[in-house]
């Protein structure tokens, strides 16, 4: 935390890491009202967030996995100001944690992040990917996030019209998953992105062609 905390600064970190010590089981009631307690002190979130982060590093392995369902649960049902803070360390506290448990918190890890697509940008969920997958092979990569490339027109005269952009590789399935039909319905999702980034691609190089051709019948007349 800051070094020069205001006295309210340090009432409200006290507050907050006295609450989380309780929180060693999965407890729906205690994550309920330290997630309410964090939303009552949103003015501070950030100091809510190192305590967060500083309790999920010291607690022990199996102690882990609740404090990231608090975390789960500040994202979901504050949101703003908590997301863009938890999100800044999101894959270096998820892969930290990821290392120290056992196959069946991984699993549950697995089942959390795959919730994660709604709330947490695709290009901060496919660096967690990437650093899971750096230590367990087995653990999909998320396609990544197209970016957005101005076509020079000169260009596009060139391209042979058969010519289709290359598809993004698809994730690995990862064989250590307990929960098939969720590790299923992930692959699946994944796949469908995949097939609307490349269609959404190939509209826009056709809407562009197009557009030049009308630009030179113009010209032309």
């Amino acid at each position: 935390m800051k070094p020069t905390m205001s006295a309210k600064e340090k009432e409200v970190a006290e507050e907050y890491s006295n609450a989380l010590d309780d929180l060693n089981i999965n407890s729906k009631p205690l994550i309920n009202m330290l997630t309410m307690l964090a939303d009552e002190n949103s003015a501070f979130a950030p100091i809510i967030v190192q305590c967060i982060e500083r309790q999920l590093h010291k607690v022990q392995a199996d102690s882990k996995l609740p404090v990231l369902y608090l975390i789960d649960s500040i994202i979901k049902n504050i949101g703003q100001p908590y997301i863009p803070l938890f999100v800044k360390n999101i894959e270096k506290i998820f892969a930290s944690t990821f290392i120290q448990v056992n196959e069946k918190t991984r699993a549950n890890m697995f089942k959390l992040r795959s919730t994660w697509c709604d709330v947490i940008s695709p290009s901060k969920l496919h660096a967690l990917d990437i650093a899971i997958h750096a230590i367990d092979k087995n653990w999909p990569i998320s396609a990544a996030p197209p970016n957005n490339i101005h076509v020079n027109p000169k260009f596009l005269n060139n391209v042979n019209n058969s010519e289709t952009p290359k598809p993004i590789s698809h994730p690995t399935l990862p064989i250590e998953v307990d929960d098939a039909s969720l590790r299923e319905k992930f692959i699946k999702k994944q796949k469908e992105l995949l097939e609307l980034q490349q269609k959404k691609i190939e509209l826009e190089l056709l809407h562009t062609k197009n557009q030049i051709e009308m630009q030179k019948k113009k010209n032309i007349e």
